[in-house]
């Protein structure tokens, strides 16, 4: 009976010893990576590919608003 306590003690005491863990990545991971990233691109580049009209009409406001603020106005030029 007492060996029994004994051996179920040292075990205990085995288990809760910490034990350093490896860095371990699944193989699948790097073709479940691929196909996420994947399916990101595509939708942000189709985003683009779609918008793209709209997109460059709204740098090129802000190009001629940002333009306009530079140039002096026509009170600014007349000399008195």
């Amino acid at each position: 009976m007492l060996f029994q306590w004994f051996i179920h003690y040292v075990s205990i005491g085995i288990a809760s010893i910490p034990q350093t863990t490896r860095g371990y990545i699944d193989p699948n991971t790097g073709g479940m990576l691929f196909q996420i990233l994947a399916v990101i691109f595509a939708v942000f580049s189709g985003f683009l590919f779609f918008f793209s009209r709209k997109i460059k009409s709204g740098f090129a406001r802000i190009k001629r608003y940002l333009r306009r603020s530079d140039e002096p106005s026509s009170e600014e030029e007349k000399p008195e």
